[in-house]
């Protein structure tokens, strides 16, 4: 623990002990500034779960991009400034991502900074000064509200357009990708071509002796060598191979030694078609996914997208990000610990818990999104049913109803739930 750290907590204790040992006129003076506004108390709490959660979230979201990492290498390995490519793609998933992660690390984040404050005896010590669970969560509602509005801001404005930058690099990539994999002595494979060739001048445009195999759908094949070949550009983003003085074959599918089907050519020059893929990228707005919150609403200007899963798309953002707002109520239960065998499990009941919401938010997406249940229906009756749950098991934990935030210090307290070990003693 850093000295700051262990000062702050004792300047936390010391006034709290102080006001415990003075008069009652002092202890309300004393209570009513420490829980004030951006009191010391407040500042303590959002503090610790800040550091928690701001860990948790850049863990979780480079144990998601480590994992998409492997598929944009694999992607890029045979194109040109693969390098820049990587992190062009690698920063346009980071809000898709983030969003996921905000959430899940803002769940735990809580759950383990009251477990900590349990088992250092602080959250006894500020019961025991009068402070209620109401009003010890509120910089963790503070908290959860700053996440929620930039939850949204993110799956409302920066996902759509990350999303829409990643797939137009991926297309660039595939134009490209045809021309780069011809490398000096290197046989390379790319969708469904394997190509050799043993030189590739400075301009890339002229190569010596090569050779081109092509796997077809329908599982015949068509291969050509040349002793020399040029690429060319057509226009549009169109790519062929010219090769002189060459020979090739195809071979169909399904063929045996006795009865082959081979159709041979021998040519002097040969301009053979690649790829005829665009060169200018489709706008944006080909689905749902790439269009902005305020877009969502009205999808008229974009035919390719479906009202019904527009609709759905706003009301799953909208629903996530209220959910966020919920967690403090369901982090309190399970992290608070005031017994003297403290529980254990906190953080494995909220893993499951966070799994089973997700489940039931992306159920209720698609439904939505095939028009079988209206927009609002595949995600508000989660977000009611995980807010119900919240508010009865954090007024369980609390001893008191969660709207009745005032209460005298003598009996506010009096009905918190202990753990198991504490119980009945």
């Amino acid at each position: 623990m850093s000295p700051e750290k262990a000062e702050e907590k004792d300047a936390v204790r010391t006034d709290i002990f102080r006001m415990q040992a003075g008069n009652s006129r002092v202890h309300e003076t004393k209570l009513q500034r420490m829980t004030s506004t951006g009191g010391l108390i407040d500042r303590y709490l959002f503090k610790e779960c800040l550091r928690l959660f701001a860990g948790l979230c850049g863990l979780v979201l480079a144990i998601l991009l480590i994992e998409r990492l492997v598929r944009i290498v694999e992607l890029v390995a045979n194109s040109e400034n693969g390098g820049v490519a990587s992190f062009r793609m690698v920063i346009d998933l980071i809000p898709h991502y983030l969003q996921l992660a905000i959430p899940a690390a803002l769940f735990l984040g809580m759950i383990i900074a009251i477990d900590r404050l349990s088992r250092s005896g602080e959250l006894v010590t500020m019961l025991s000064a009068g402070l209620s669970l109401q009003r010890l969560s509120r910089p963790f509602f503070v908290l959860a509200a700053l996440a929620a509005i930039v939850s949204l801001f993110i799956s409302g404005f920066l996902q759509p357009m990350g999303r829409y930058d990643f797939r137009q690099t991926v297309h660039s990539i595939e134009t490209q990708s045809f021309k780069a994999a011809f490398q000096e002595g290197r046989f390379v494979r790319f969708d469904n071509y394997t190509v050799w060739t043993d030189f590739r001048d400075f301009s890339g445009q002229t190569l010596g002796e090569t050779f081109i195999l092509e796997a077809r759908p329908d599982g015949s094949e068509r291969f050509m060598s040349a002793p020399s070949g040029k690429l060319l550009e057509t226009g549009a983003g169109t790519f062929a191979l010219q090769l002189e003085q060459g020979r090739g074959a195809t071979l169909e599918a399904e063929r045996d030694e006795a009865n082959s089907s081979r159709d041979n050519l021998q040519f002097q020059t040969m301009i053979w078609p690649v790829t005829s893929e665009q060169a200018a990228f489709r706008p944006r707005g080909n689905d749902e996914r790439e269009l902005t919150l305020f877009e969502l609403g009205d999808v008229s200007a974009y035919p390719g997208v479906r009202q019904d899963a527009a609709t759905a798309s706003l009301h799953d953002q909208l629903g996530r990000a209220a959910l966020i707002l919920i967690l403090p109520l369901l982090a309190f239960p399970l992290g608070v610990n005031l017994g003297r065998k403290p529980r254990a499990g906190g953080i494995v009941f909220g893993i499951v818990t966070l799994l089973i919401v997700q489940k039931a938010l992306e159920y209720g997406f698609q439904m939505a999104e095939t028009g079988a249940v209206s927009g609002w229906a595949g995600t508000w009756p989660v977000v009611f049913l995980t807010a119900v749950a919240g508010i009865y098991f954090f007024s369980s934990t609390a001893g008191e109803p969660l709207l009745r935030w005032r209460r005298s210090g003598a009996v506010r307290n009096e009905g918190l739930v202990l753990s198991s070990g504490e119980q009945g003693k």
